[in-house]
């Protein structure tokens, strides 16, 4: 009978992982700052830009995110005016949109987000970054089997 290996605290994969995002977060935050967008915001924004009419299940889908943290993450997009909600024909159902003012906002933002990728890309360098990514891709396809 083998016993299972002592795991610490200091271990921990979920601390590693949300430390890691924490510093990237912080990065992406200084960059979009000048336009008053969290990297959150900013990818919410660019997700119902780019999906057009949009229902918020499938943006919790596209997002990897619980409907809960989705719509408080939308509210402040919903009160500046970036982000509507529209009929889908189906009383039950809204459908998000980009107002115009959102598609501005998200292509001023564009620059500053290609900004922070840069950095982040050019400290981690281009073999690490495509570990990363790869890492990462293949975490989620496991993880969501869980």
């Amino acid at each position: 009978m083998t016993t299972a290996p002592r795991l610490s605290p200091l271990e921990c994969t979920c601390f590693r992982v949300r430390s890691a995002a924490r510093r990237v977060t912080q990065i992406y935050s200084r960059h979009l700052a000048p336009v008053g967008l969290k990297i959150s915001q900013f990818s919410l924004l660019g997700h119902v830009a780019a999906q057009g009419p949009v229902s918020i299940g499938r943006l919790s889908e596209l997002l990897s995110t619980d409907r809960t943290t989705l719509t408080r993450n939308l509210r402040p997009l919903l009160a500046d005016g970036l982000v509507e909600r529209a009929n889908s024909g189906d009383r039950r159902r809204h459908e998000l949109v980009a107002t115009p003012a959102g598609r501005a906002l998200f292509k001023r933002a564009l620059p500053l987000w290609a900004e922070a990728e840069h950095e982040v890309r050019e400290t981690l360098g281009g073999k690490l970054t495509g570990e990363l990514h790869e890492a990462l891709d293949r975490s989620m396809e496991k993880l969501a089997a869980l």
